[in-house]
């Protein structure tokens, strides 16, 4: 499909798509995401960067924005590789949002083709739908791998300079969230020394008790499939409303043992009664 064309179908999908279901936390007066991302100026190809431009900046934050976003998935430019790739689906834990290598087994493709056995409706909600040529060229991208864009990893790259960084996490730091919260992912700048991602580098606390330090929170922590440089961080019982504080320690390192430097904290309350 020429880019001219893909753009006239993602404008019909993005009108369509304004009345979907979703808080609309995140977004501004007129339903268009606070952080958009790209343009789309270029034509769609098998690279994360040109998906994310076309495809999910035009159509998908519609809905995927912000902390209130459908099953916590985020689609702006800032989250999306990061809450896609070797993360588990909130519908179906046991199928990867992406898994790279396997689009027919990856919780996107399935929803974008409305495959059977899913749950809950194809996407994007309501249609119309993409195109099956769309639609192969995400399912190529994550044949290919499921790669972040060479752009985006050298931006990081520089950021970081000799220490490793936060990029993003979900939830953000300060953002209102469901009780439906299995997961909290945060992205660095480079890929992370699994060794150095246990109970005494991250820590997650609930911190509105009368517990001055907060009560610990039992976690799993995991280094997503395909995705190196995020950690998967699993509460092991429900997280009730209330506020909760996650501790990056400043001894987190990458595989240069570049080390974070300085203790990195994300607060966020889960509101129970969405």
């Amino acid at each position: 499909m020429s880019s001219v064309g893909f753009r006239a179908v993602a404008a019909v999908l993005a009108a369509a798509l304004a009345g979907c279901a979703g808080s609309g936390a995140g977004l501004d007066a007129n339903g268009n995401p606070i952080t958009p991302g790209g343009g789309g100026s270029g034509p769609l190809t098998a690279d994360f960067q040109s998906i994310q431009d076309n495809v999910f900046t035009p159509i998908c934050t519609r809905c995927h924005a912000g902390a209130g976003a459908p099953e916590g998935l985020q689609l702006d430019a800032n989250h999306s590789y990061a809450l896609l790739v070797g993360v588990p689906s909130t519908e179906q834990p046991n199928v990867l949002r992406v898994s790279p290598g396997n689009p027919d087994s990856s919780y996107l493709v399935l929803k974008l083709q409305g495959s059977s056995g899913i749950s809950g409706q194809r996407m994007p909600f309501g249609g119309p739908y993409l195109p099956q040529s769309t639609i192969d060229v995400i399912r190529q991208w994550i044949s290919d791998g499921a790669l972040q864009s060479a752009a985006a990893m050298v931006s990081a790259s520089v950021k970081s300079g000799k220490h490793l960084v936060v990029t993003t996490s979900s939830p953000d730091d300060a953002s209102i969230v469901s009780a439906v919260l299995p997961n909290i992912v945060v992205a660095f700048s480079s890929d992370i020394d699994p060794s150095m991602a246990n109970r005494t580098t991250v820590e997650l606390r609930r911190v509105d008790g009368l517990d001055a330090s907060g009560t610990a929170v039992p976690v799993a922590i995991a280094t997503p499939a395909g995705n190196p440089a995020a950690l998967l961080i699993s509460p092991r019982i429900a997280l009730s409303g209330g506020t909760y504080q996650l501790t990056l320690r400043a001894a987190l390192a990458d595989m240069n043992a570049n080390a974070l430097g300085s203790d990195h904290i994300i607060t966020f309350t889960v509101d129970s009664s969405q």
